[in-house]
């Protein structure tokens, strides 16, 4: 019983240590700040203004043109609407997303069966005739199309139906509605159903539906009427994009592309003066918050006196600041004066405008600076999702917004500087300097100079050699100003791809296998994808990629067969596993065929950015103290907000060694000593408990007899 007291009080005694070692290193972190920003004044986030004219009163309809959606994030939360007396007016966006056609929106009614009855029916030849006949009610409403559609819900099964339908209860009636129509459900190979049948006009108060088949069975239909209307919503624009850099390589064109920020296009259309050509494209999506590929295909025409051909890909949605095209060329020239354009659907925004004013100016649309976040107005609940079905009474609401007659078009004025834009940099918040930075600790630099930027964002994009000597987890990364204080930044790790030339040495061969030593520029390096090319017409080998990790681990991360089909010139590409190599061999199974020579040999990295919100002047980029821990900024809770602002370049000087580089630094350093003031604790905790451990044993053990 005494040993465990004294266990229990000496596992207290480290726990206690511990708790003070860690309240130790808070306190030495600084005191977290508290101060935020003010709010400001609505109207004074957004930098551009035009000025909005309704005639009359009502549901208003404002088209946005292109110079709006530039301007603005993709989902338009830097817009807002002001009234005469600069009021903000709710509104909805119909962004024209769904059915490439339009939008459905159907008016259905569940009848009651007022009588039913069944009968059977002998005939001398065949089956007999079975008979199913339902009286429903009909809608007091008209249906929106001028006619309904009479829906029948069947059971399970194969069938064929004869159907009639007869309007009853009005004067002069029965009316003959529908007679030998008929609905039916077929298996097999070439499966098909009818199950919709459409009536002619018709306001009486009853149908009568009769169902007759040969079957053994009955069909007890269920029933019901829809009425669906069509609606045309947004056309498609083309906004032209702006061309960043043109470079050629290996048989491919490779264009960059800026997207602006409220452009989200559909389809990439590519214009060229090339008369007659047939090519493969893939669209990436780069920069910021990238999202890998976009889409791709294959664009062609043929020279006629009306040319013939597709000139677009479908894309997914981009996310970046920048579009990049690949082309394969192969070995046809590269294609002239390429041009691109962005298609989009054309968003237009409806809102409610006061009848009672004097003349047809109505207010202002206040827009840009992506400083706004999402407005949430209750009238976006009146439009339907772009997959929902809508019935009944918010059917015919949503159908209102698309009725020329009830919706007025409003007309909006040419863009202007909005005189209560606040000129302040977006990101002023944020540009503040964080704790102190012992420059020690890092064995590289780069001299940074930050320029004026608009926003208080600007942008440095980090090359594979200073790759080379950061953590994969870029932990060790600081940007401090001349007085050692650290400026807060966010990681963008896969924001950019390049291709990096690879030497090639080799091969050597032996036992009918070659090798071939692929030379880093820089090791460790990331990359995630290899291309070789060599000037043999085919080949189909069996291949590995032998590979060095930067711990001295050598292991293989790729096997497979290398290939090159028959009259292909295209370089072989090799989707790699990502992952930081200090060295690459290719090993190839010639069997009897004699080695490969490879021309050039590139691997694709990716390369992350760092986004910095600091003023303008000159400021170090400290790498390599690979036990440091990550930094952890305020900065991150507003990603979003940070990264839609644009971003100016860093001018960066070359990587080099830290003169001020100290290993004793990093050995007395405040996490080092902490770590070693933990251990000494715990090794000092542990010979106690082992002395007195033992002291107790020889006190209790019995005496020898």
């Amino acid at each position: 019983m005494r040993r465990t007291r004294v266990v229990a009080a000496l596992a207290c005694a480290v726990a206690a240590c511990a708790a003070l070692l860690c309240a130790q290193a808070a306190r030495a972190e600084g005191p977290e700040r508290t101060d935020r920003p003010q709010p400001v004044e609505l109207r004074r986030l957004f930098p551009q203004e035009a000025e909005v004219a309704v005639k009359g009163g009502g549901l208003s309809r404002l088209v946005l043109p292109p110079a709006i959606l530039t301007a603005c994030r993709p989902d338009l939360s830097d817009l807002r609407l002001f009234d005469e007396r600069d009021k903000e007016v709710p509104f909805l966006v119909d962004a024209g997303a769904g059915k490439p056609a339009g939008v459905e929106i159907t008016q259905r009614f569940e009848p009651k069966v007022l009588e039913a009855a069944r009968a059977e029916i002998r005939r001398e030849s065949g089956p007999p005739l079975r008979r199913e006949t339902l009286e429903i009610s009909m809608p007091a409403a008209e249906p929106q199309t001028g006619s309904w559609v009479l829906v029948v819900e069947p059971r399970p099964g194969e069938f064929v139906c004869r159907v009639s339908v007869d309007g009853i209860g009005t004067p002069g009636g029965p009316d003959r509605l529908m007679e030998n129509g008929s609905i039916f459900r077929l298996s097999g190979a070439r499966a098909a159903e009818k199950l919709r049948l459409p009536l002619p006009p018709y306001r009486g108060p009853r149908l009568r539906v009769v169902f007759e088949t040969e079957h053994p069975f009955w069909l007890e239909p269920a029933l019901r009427l829809e009425s669906a209307r069509a609606i045309e919503r947004a056309g498609k624009i083309d906004v032209p994009l702006d061309v960043l850099s043109v470079r050629g390589a290996d048989g491919r064109t490779v264009v960059d592309l800026a997207r602006p920020r409220g452009i989200v296009p559909e389809l990439l259309r590519i214009e060229t003066a090339t008369r007659t050509f047939d090519r493969r494209i893939e669209v990436r999506d780069d920069g910021p918050a990238g999202g890998g590929g976009l889409g791709s295909g294959t664009i062609f025409r043929v020279e006629a006196l009306v040319p013939v051909g597709d000139q677009e890909v479908a894309l997914r949605p981009a996310r970046g600041d920048r579009l990049r095209v690949e082309i394969d060329d192969g070995d046809s020239p590269a294609l002239e004066r390429l041009a691109f354009a962005a298609v989009i659907r054309q968003p237009s925004l409806i809102f409610s405008a006061d009848a009672g004013r004097a003349s047809d100016a109505f207010g202002t649309l206040r827009f840009g600076g992506g400083r706004a976040h999402a407005p949430r107005y209750d009238l976006a609940g009146l439009l339907p999702a772009p997959a929902a079905t809508v019935t009944g009474k918010r059917a015919e609401a949503a159908a209102l917004l698309y009725d020329p007659a009830a919706v007025h078009a409003a007309r909006l004025g040419g863009a202007r500087p909005s005189p209560a834009y606040d000129g302040a940099p977006a990101l002023a918040f944020a540009m503040r300097p964080g704790a102190r930075v012992d420059r020690r600790l890092f064995s590289h630099q780069r001299s940074l100079t930050v320029p004026s930027s608009a926003e208080g964002l600007s942008r440095l994009r980090i090359e594979p050699a200073d790759l080379a000597v950061l953590s994969d987890d870029l932990s060790d990364l600081r940007v401090a100003d001349a007085g050692s204080q650290q400026w807060p930044y966010l990681v963008e790790l896969a924001a950019a791809t390049d291709l990096v030339r690879l030497e090639v040495e080799g091969p050597k061969s032996r036992d009918r296998v070659s090798r071939y030593a692929l030379r880093l520029p820089v090791s460790p390096m990331r990359f995630d994808r290899l291309i070789l090319d060599t000037g043999a017409g085919f080949f189909d080998r069996a291949f590995s990629l032998e590979a060095k990790t930067p711990d001295k681990q050598q292991t293989t991360i790729l096997r497979g067969r290398l290939t090159r089909p028959v009259d292909d010139p295209r370089p072989v590409s090799l989707a790699v596993p990502p992952g930081r190599l200090a060295s690459v061999d290719l090993v190839i199974e010639d069997g009897d065929d004699v080695p490969l020579e490879f021309g050039s040999a590139q691997a694709r990295v990716l390369l992350p950015e760092v986004y910095l919100t600091a003023p303008e002047g000159r400021y170090v980029l400290l790498l390599g103290a690979p036990d440091h821990d990550a930094p952890r900024y305020e900065l991150e809770r507003v990603r979003d907000v940070v990264l839609a602002v644009k971003a100016a370049p860093i001018a960066a000087g070359p990587l080099e060694p830290n003169k001020d580089y100290s290993l004793h630094a990093r050995l007395t350093g405040q996490g080092y000593r902490q770590t070693a003031l933990l251990w000494t604790a715990l090794s000092a905790a542990v010979v106690v408990l082992v002395v007195m451990t033992l002291r107790l044993a020889r006190r209790e053990s019995p005496p020898a007899a």
